[in-house]
């Protein structure tokens, strides 16, 4: 990401209001794109579907179908994208082009049969309607492919194309929801369904084709990355466990709270704890930007600095210096991201007071939605030092604070369901506070201790044999009609 957030700032050096304003867009649009226009499309719809007299228990049968689609296939892909956006770092820098066209090829059919067959198992013992359990099928295997079309395309840095494949998507989801119930008079739901996987599928086929235009050449190592497997099996763990635990407190008021609910025998989730989450998780939106345009961005100039100064054999003076100001950089931009988005938990959070009560909210769910804010404040500050941890190679510590994050976002999250309705969200705040603790905590021994661990301990990796995943990937490699080639 710090590659796109290197395009986005040179459109921030325009002057003048209206560039400034394209700016902000762009950032917000690559940043947060399918965040915003999900709850943009979700929101109007709910009330559209509501004004045309659509009754409740169909719209909540909708609401958890989107909802189970977007979060099931965040999880599913996240620690696989990870591990994919690492090789996709190596092939670019050994200037290795040719085999990143193919990984994506090889990726998407791995993880398109994992997930289709988790899908599939779902569907298959759900009563619902067999038309509509297809379209939430595709639905979900459209956002796991797009979720790794999204680690490509951050290799393109055509940002301008990804906020209007999102921006197409959605007028063309939306346009073909309206012509499927007034023209061909299909069921609304069906229809809105139908509408988002239209949506979907502009999105892959814009990235898709940008994609295949950047990469051209290729060669036939189409399962290469499966090797990355025995090497940084930590970093897919990392992401996989940090995704699992901003959902894992919804999971356990899912099945373990009277909160619950269950829609057509299938779904089974918990509206008055999902929607002040839902609102909640929002307020994270400016760090998520802030972090590409100017935190990474910013750490990555005297990041890349310090370790060209120890590669091309800087004197000592030069190397202790770059490394003096790649910590202070680090702590003046991690308090500065800090200390901007708890401005903003605090406006959400009085926005919140204000303007919930309007849509329904009641006290305990005002309450339960601040709570909730400031866990997630927690674990996204926690989220940017955990990939300040990654940037130092220090895979066990980010992994270990992941792995506190789920567990304990499990835990507490139980623990509050048990002592009652007074203490609901109290569990995910101790779990982001928790784990944040912990990463500073590690953030910190590493930066005071930086000359052990790179000049000790660290060891550049290199491509050998042995490994079961290297095995796996020479096998499949070789049906593809190459085997890989050592060096």
């Amino acid at each position: 990401m710090a590659g796109i957030g290197f395009e986005l700032k040179k459109l921030y050096k325009n002057t003048g209001i209206m560039a400034s304003l394209k700016a902000h867009m762009y950032s917000v649009f690559v940043t947060v794109g399918p965040i915003i226009i999900s709850v943009a499309a979700i929101t109007f719809m709910q009330f559209l579907l509501r004004y045309i007299g659509v009754e409740r228990y169909r719209r909540d049968v909708l609401q958890a179908t989107i909802m189970y689609s977007f979060i099931f296939s965040v999880i599913l892909s996240g620690g696989y994208g990870m591990l994919l956006s690492r090789y996709l770092s190596d092939r670019l820098y050994l200037n290795k082009k040719e085999d990143i066209l193919p990984s994506l090829y090889g990726s998407v059919s791995i993880i398109v049969v994992v997930a289709g067959l988790i899908g599939c198992i779902f569907y298959y013992i759900s009563p619902m309607d067999t038309v509509y359990k297809l379209f939430s099928y595709l639905l979900f295997i459209g956002l796991v492919i797009q979720t790794l079309l999204g680690v490509y395309i951050s290799a393109v840095k055509n940002i301008k194309l990804v906020a209007h494949s999102f921006a197409y998507g959605t007028v063309l989801g939306l346009a073909a929801g309206y012509v499927l119930v007034r023209v061909f008079g299909i069921d609304e739901i069906l229809s809105v369904l139908i509408g988002f996987d239209m949506c979907i599928l502009v999105v892959i086929v814009v990235l898709a084709v940008e994609i295949q235009q950047y990469f051209r050449e290729k060669s036939t190592l189409y399962f290469n990355f499966i090797r990355y497997y025995d090497h940084y099996y930590l970093v897919f763990l990392t992401n996989l466990f940090y995704m699992t635990g901003l959902y894992a407190h919804n999971f356990i008021f899912w099945f373990f709270s009277d909160m619950k609910l269950v829609v057509e025998s299938t779904y089974v989730y918990a509206p008055p704890y999902d929607l002040p989450a839902f609102y909640a998780f929002l307020s994270i939106v400016p760090t998520m930007v802030m972090f590409v345009v100017k935190v990474e961005t910013e750490f990555y100039e005297k990041y890349n600095n310090y370790f060209y100064l120890i590669n091309n054999g800087a004197c000592r003076e030069d190397i202790e210096t770059a490394r003096d100001d790649m910590k202070k950089t680090v702590y003046k931009e991690l308090v500065y991201l800090m200390e901007i988005q708890l401005f903003f938990t605090i406006a959400f959070m009085i926005l919140g007071i204000r303007l919930l009560p309007m849509a329904g909210f009641t006290a305990s769910m005002v309450d339960l939605y601040n709570l909730l804010a400031l866990g997630y404040y927690c674990s996204i500050i926690m989220f940017v030092v955990m990939t300040l941890l990654l940037y130092f190679d220090s895979k066990k510590s980010a992994c270990l604070t992941a792995l506190i994050f789920v567990l304990s976002s499990s835990g507490f999250s139980y623990v509050s369901v048990c002592l009652g309705e007074n203490y609901y969200g109290v569990g995910f705040f101790l779990a982001g506070f928790v784990s944040l603790a912990f990463a500073l905590y590690r953030l910190n021994i590493y930066l005071n201790n930086i000359d052990y661990y790179v000049f000790c301990i660290q060891a550049l990796w290199k491509e050998k044999e042995g490994g079961r995943f290297s095995s796996l990937a020479d096998k499949l490699n070789s049906i593809g009609g190459q085997s890989y080639e050592k060096k």
